[in-house]
């Protein structure tokens, strides 16, 4: 693990990707402005059509901030994973805080970020990210908005009644409820997951990822670590495997105090068997890309995909989602993965975006 020296007085950008959601950017991005500790720096990539009127909309937002620069970037590669890698590569400030366009920051949530950086006197601190919670900072911020369904409720639902049974709770720990721990293949090993002294004082836990909707970084660590470019069209994975890999620089923590609520607004929802396809099939990219020995992985990998099988269909089933969608998301990636393996590391980059196309196409 790499020394990162440690600044006193640390700036930050700000960075957001963007794509046809002017109404919910334009209402999230106030409260990111007029944080208690403003940015230097405003980074918004947008892949939308009508991009420039958005800037127009955003610029006169920021004329109430002269001292926040902006940089309103149409997307060079649609894409969020490519989006942020693009907004990074512009970041001029010594923390990259990146936020979804309907993350609604709390006040003092970049305050208390910076705090735990301040506290990194040894220089071993990456990343620090924060806690989604299910209130608004602002309420009246979001009248109007849209949210995507909630399937929570179902999910408890089906908890609970698969927990009432012996095999039914080895089954829903092995197999069905996964958390980011068992979708995720460490392809590196366990990080390790402690706090050294000089983070005693703060409220912090250590982490092994980070979601992509509120998360913060030293620019430096994020430019050795981008998000896979590959990700062309569904970057499922993507702020996981990448925050995992800025666990090469330094320890990941999650300043528990600093708040922020992502809305996930209604709109462009990507279908079940979508993403439970890209999920397997990006997992396996990642593998190849970033381990030495991805060989040693493909009996783990291989197995995944068997488990998971067993536990999409046995959810799609107690949803009664007769279609079996996500079951048939993971037999997809099974005729598909193949083809992954067998492409060489280097021509990830330019076939890999193809082959999602082609994908979708079928799908």
């Amino acid at each position: 693990m790499s020394r990162i020296k440690s600044a006193p007085m640390l700036t930050w950008s700000l960075v957001i990707p963007t794509y046809n959601r002017r109404d919910v950017l334009l209402r999230a991005l106030p409260l990111a402005l007029r944080q208690t500790e403003p940015p230097v720096q405003v980074v918004i990539v947008d892949s939308s059509e009508d991009w420039e009127m958005t800037r127009q909309a955003v610029q006169k937002l920021a004329a109430d901030h002269p001292a926040i620069r902006l940089d309103y970037l149409q997307a060079n590669t649609p894409s969020s994973a490519t989006q942020r890698n693009q907004g990074v590569e512009e970041a001029i400030g010594d923390i990259v805080v990146m936020i979804d366009d309907d993350s609604f920051l709390y006040p003092d949530y970049v305050e208390r970020i910076l705090a735990v950086y301040a506290a990194d006197s040894q220089g071993v601190l990456a990343a620090v990210n924060g806690v989604n919670v299910s209130v608004m900072p602002d309420a009246q911020a979001a009248t109007g908005l849209a949210r995507k369904a909630d399937s929570r409720e179902k999910i408890t639902g089906m908890r609970d009644r698969v927990m009432r049974y012996r095999l039914g709770r080895w089954i829903s720990s092995r197999i069905l409820f996964q958390d980011m721990h068992a979708l995720f293949l460490k392809y590196e090993g366990e990080r390790v997951l402690s706090v050294p002294s000089n983070f005693a004082h703060l409220d912090v836990t250590p982490m092994t990822f980070m979601a992509g909707h509120g998360l913060s970084v030293r620019r430096a660590v994020a430019l050795a670590e981008p998000l896979d470019r590959s990700l062309r069209y569904y970057a499922a994975l993507e702020d996981l495997d990448a925050s995992y890999r800025y666990g090469r620089h330094g320890i990941l923590l999650r300043a528990n105090d600093a708040l922020l609520h992502h809305f996930e607004v209604a709109g462009g929802r990507v279908k079940r068997r979508t993403a439970t396809t890209f999920q397997l099939l990006n997992m396996l990219v990642f593998i190849k890309r970033n381990t030495n020995r991805p060989g040693v992985w493909l009996g783990t990998y291989r197995r995944m995909l068997w488990r998971r099988l067993l536990g999409e269909a046995i959810k799609d089933g107690l949803s009664r989602r007769w279609d079996f969608p996500q079951a048939r998301g993971v037999l997809t990636a099974m005729r598909n993965w193949h083809k992954v393996w067998k492409t060489p590391v280097e021509e990830l980059d330019r076939w890999y975006p193809g082959q999602q196309r082609a994908i979708l196409n079928q799908i």
